[in-house]
């Protein structure tokens, strides 16, 4: 039987939405797909109980009234989603099942933990790296450096350094206390994070899956659905 995957919505136009190659990642590694929208806990308790592992996607800016700090350059704000990245990503992580995170996804468990993140890395940081340049540029397969850590399970994936794709303006400021970081890019912004049962990347796979190694990332946690 395949292993059920849980992938959480996000709001678009006014529209419960999610990118296609997200799905066609995880179908690709052989497993099913169920997409959720905001619901009652109660409700997204019983569906994440039927579902073997969790996918948290990119979306929107994280609210930082989350981690306790005044909005300086986060736009838009979408309460129902946090609400829903958070309850899933508690639940599934306290019934020890697989977590991938993405984007987003990343950024909002680093919060789920205790973390903290910069709200507009143009503003907040000293980079001279351009963190939005596959959007800006439109080139998905194409944006940083990363340098990965050799005593990582990204490393046994990916190697030491690969180019990755970048599409984002937030990212992590201070790293959950019982999370590792993975993986950086040239600046020092972490790229990636593990813990048990959990592993989340910065930048964009689904959008990069054409190149063997990045669907490898959604073989990997499919093959750890399956467990």
């Amino acid at each position: 039987m395949k292993p059920k995957i849980a992938l959480l919505s996000r709001i678009n136009d006014e529209r419960y939405t999610l990118n296609q190659a997200y799905y066609d990642g995880l179908a690709n590694a052989g497993a099913d797909c169920i997409i959720l929208t905001p619901m009652s806990t109660e409700n997204l308790h019983i569906f994440l109980d039927q579902c073997d592992g969790l996918l948290v996607p990119g979306g929107n800016d994280v609210n930082p009234k989350i981690y306790d700090e005044m909005n300086d350059g986060s736009y838009p704000i979408e309460n129902e989603i946090e609400n829903l990245d958070l309850e899933a990503i508690h639940y599934m992580y306290e019934n020890k099942k697989p977590i991938f995170g993405i984007c987003r996804g990343l950024q909002i468990i680093n919060v789920a933990f205790g973390g903290t993140l910069y709200q507009d890395l143009p503003t907040q940081t000293n980079t001279s790296l351009d963190h939005n340049y596959s959007l800006n540029n439109k080139a998905p397969l194409k944006g940083h450096l990363i340098d990965v850590d050799e005593h990582s399970h990204l490393y046994n994936l990916l190697g030491a350094e690969i180019e990755v794709n970048s599409y984002h303006h937030q990212g992590i400021k201070d790293l959950a206390p019982n999370l590792k970081a993975s993986a950086f890019a040239k600046d020092g912004l972490v790229e990636a994070l593990e813990t048990d049962g959990i592993l989340a990347v910065q930048w964009h796979p689904e959008r990069m899956t054409s190149l063997e190694q990045f669907q490898a990332l959604f073989n990997d946690f499919v093959s750890k659905c399956r467990k």
